[in-house]
């Protein structure tokens, strides 16, 4: 990377983390004043709504990036169009399709940085401030940590070692005691299904109970269990598809195609996220108009205004395509590709209208 393409970067890098921050603290703030109706919630308070919404900071941080290369890059472009110094670029012998190269180096490695958010950092700081938001909420007689899960009710406890792409219960044991504290029965599950709030689905269940003080024990391939959780309780058990890593994401689509449950959402969402490198790269070319022009000109505030309405229409009909091809049952991967596709067309229209 040459001292101009170093030049580029660390004006567009500035840019990007402005409205990144911009944009992190707008939403951070929304959904800190949506929390405030839930504080008081069992032992929910203010300080475990301020850490839920920090803990969702790198998984906004996908969510927002897109957007960012755009606003960010023409932001930076402005600046430095504005200074001249786009001008002096070109005259040194810059030309637009190498400055949108070093532009896109400079994209493609950062989302290939977050990719590994996407992978490791986004879901280990989500998954914490939304079990520790569920724990709070729940009160007592609920617990989990990176050990396993815990819950009570009375005399009945369920402990669930692992949880399979964050979804499936792993090696579950189920204990019941009498008045005395004696144990009355224990049951142990290879894995379960959780088919709704009371009612989960064992399989290959060894249950062993006393009956005249003798103890039986009994193989069964699958049986159906009626769970004491509260539904804040199983909500703590079960994470949302937003704090998957990307793997888990994807294997836990393939246990439900297996299982022919739908997995549209969930795949869906693998789709944009593992997309991200190619949303922002897409986004490199409406950066190209707007270095193109002459501060001079009429059109130069005309074109970076329009590059940020376009990055925050993007981010709308991003939302809105993904309901409708949930809503009319279209391929996933057709649904997280239509936005980008948009983009790409106006992108290649403006920059041939740039040639003309």
């Amino acid at each position: 990377m040459g001292i101009l393409e170093r030049y580029l970067a660390g004006h567009f890098l500035r840019f990007y983390l402005i409205v990144i921050l911009v944009l992190l603290a707008l939403f951070g703030f929304l959904d800190l004043v949506d929390e405030l109706s839930e504080v008081g919630e069992g032992n929910y308070r203010l300080r475990h709504a301020l850490w839920y919404v920090a803990a969702s900071f790198p998984t906004k941080l996908l969510e927002f990036s897109a957007i960012a290369t755009l606003m960010g890059g023409s932001l930076a472009l402005a600046v430095l169009v504005g200074s001249r110094e786009i001008l002096a670029m070109r005259a040194a012998g810059l030309s637009l399709a190498q400055l949108a190269w070093g532009l896109l180096k400079t994209v493609l490695l950062l989302a290939a940085l977050l990719m590994l958010d996407a992978q490791f950092v986004a879901p280990r700081t989500s998954q914490w401030g939304f079990v520790m938001r569920q724990q709070a909420r729940a009160g007592q007689g609920t617990l989990r940590t990176e050990y396993g899960f815990w819950s009570r009710d009375g005399r009945r406890f369920v402990n669930v070692h692992a949880i399979r792409h964050g979804r499936l219960p792993q090696d579950v044991d189920i204990y019941e005691f009498d008045a005395q504290g004696r144990l009355l029965s224990y049951l142990h599950a290879r894995q379960a299904q959780v088919l709704d709030e009371s009612t989960w689905r064992l399989q290959q269940v060894t249950e062993k109970r006393w009956r005249g003080g003798i103890l039986q024990t009994e193989f069964l391939p699958r049986l159906q269990w009626r769970a004491f959780l509260s539904p804040r309780q199983l909500a703590t058990l079960e994470l949302p598809p937003e704090t998957l890593a990307l793997a888990d994401l994807w294997g836990y689509v393939q246990y439900l195609k297996a299982t022919r449950q739908k997995a549209e959402g969930y795949e869906l969402l693998f789709w944009q996220r593992l997309l991200l490198p190619l949303n922002m790269a897409v986004m490199v070319l409406f950066l190209v108009p707007v270095a193109a022009t002459n501060p001079r000109g009429g059109g130069f505030g005309w074109q970076v205004v329009a590059a940020i309405v376009i990055g925050v229409l993007y981010f709308l009909a991003t939302q809105v395509i993904a309901n409708l091809g949930l809503l009319w049952n279209l391929p996933p991967l057709l649904t997280a590709l239509a936005p980008t596709g948009l983009i790409l067309l106006l992108s290649l229209g403006w920059v041939r209208q740039l040639r003309q």
